[in-house]
């Protein structure tokens, strides 16, 4: 591949170690975080980036990493001429609005576990109180990014996820807007992901179990 200037832009500095081996392959490379708090990832192993809408001109290529507002940018960008690696809204609206994900996947004929969508967390309390169970608590949005935030439920009549939801309200009502809640099944969950670059998915694909 001819050296190509390449610009990667980051909400909270995920793809520090690709900018880093497209350097090393001989690339021009900036590397853009919008999180002030972690502006220094990376930093001494990548040249960085202070305003990536001004680098987006100078770059052959713009790699976004993220959702959350990203795959708007990266479709403006393409509309340009401008090649980009990245999502677009509606790619956005399947990983930050797990609901909609889900309703796509039904549409696809994907069998779904059937879920709650709440957006307070009075009623998600009484729900269960009313329906003891096993439960899984799943935040949408920018919240689902903190992992340690999505609890599986361990206790039959479902008290451990009522105290949970009780915490997550005094601790976190101003943080998790939208939860979405589903029964517990037993089970191993996978995951398979690959690039897309607009006519083919480029191998090899990322199975995690």
């Amino acid at each position: 591949m001819d050296k190509k200037k390449f610009l990667f832009a980051s909400l909270s500095g995920l793809i520090g170690d690709i900018a880093w081996q497209v350097l090393k392959e001989g690339h021009d490379v900036r590397y853009y975080i919008d999180n002030e708090k972690e502006r220094d990832i990376a930093d001494g192993f990548v040249p960085k980036s202070k305003d990536w809408e001004k680098d987006a001109k100078w770059a052959d290529i713009v790699v976004f990493d993220d959702t959350l507002g990203q795959g708007a940018k990266a479709q403006a960008l393409r509309a340009t001429g401008k090649a980009v690696i990245g999502g677009t809204p509606y790619t956005d609206n399947l990983e930050d609005d797990r609901s909609f994900g889900q309703e796509e996947l039904k549409k696809a004929g994907v069998n779904i576990i059937p879920y709650e969508d709440f957006d307070s967390f009075d009623p998600a309390i009484e729900f269960v109180k009313k329906n003891p169970d096993r439960y899984v608590i799943k935040p949408s949005g920018e919240a689902q990014n903190v992992k340690r935030r999505l609890f599986v439920g361990e206790e039959e009549d479902g008290e451990d996820v009522v105290r949970i939801l009780e915490a997550y309200k005094r601790a976190f009502s101003d943080e998790i807007k939208v939860f979405h809640f589903h029964r517990r099944l037993t089970g191993v969950k996978f995951a398979v992901g690959a690039f897309f670059n607009a006519k083919t998915f480029i191998f090899p694909v990322n199975i995690n179990f």
